[in-house]
């Protein structure tokens, strides 16, 4: 029977592992909701990870997933680095749920993001590009076969 719940048993908890993954990465495939019908949509984009979990996104308004989270704020960030591996689906993943809120502190967004992505620079003071703080309500955890769960409210997020 494949592990449903964290627990407390083993050196590394799931919270703390899916924690590294997101802290680890920078790409992810993004899914909002089409304003109209409600349907998914998903589309890669870059972020950057906060200390805490939750994730910063540089979106330009161009964008159809800006479009359409401005529209409807639930997301879900799905990362899976090793999605191209043939034996993708007994690697590690991590979705991330929340809201995508925008960010009041541009600057502050900017330095952090530019750590993990330095050829944003370029672009970093464009106008039509806005930050987003995706806000992790709840967190699905992929560690391998047999060994997953739904991180429990409060246990994923960094005090």
């Amino acid at each position: 029977m494949a592990q449903e719940m964290e627990s407390n048993q083993g050196a590394t908890s799931l919270s703390e592992e899916a924690r590294q993954l997101v802290a680890a990465n920078q790409r992810g495939v993004l899914g909002t909701l089409l304003p109209k019908d409600g349907y998914p949509y998903a589309s890669m984009v870059e972020y950057a990870p906060l200390p805490n979990g939750d994730v910063i996104l540089f979106l330009s308004q161009l964008a159809e997933h800006q479009k359409y989270l401005t529209a409807d704020s639930r997301v879900s960030l799905l990362i899976a680095p090793d999605i191209m591996a043939e034996n993708a689906l007994a690697q590690p993943r991590v979705s991330l749920v929340g809201r995508a809120e925008l960010a009041e502190d541009r600057q502050a967004m900017a330095e952090i993001y530019l750590q993990y992505h330095p050829g944003a620079r370029q672009y970093i003071n464009f106008g039509d590009f806005q930050f987003y703080r995706l806000r992790v309500e709840k967190v699905r955890y992929i560690a391998g076969f047999g060994r997953m769960g739904w991180i429990p409210d409060g246990r994923y997020h960094k005090d």
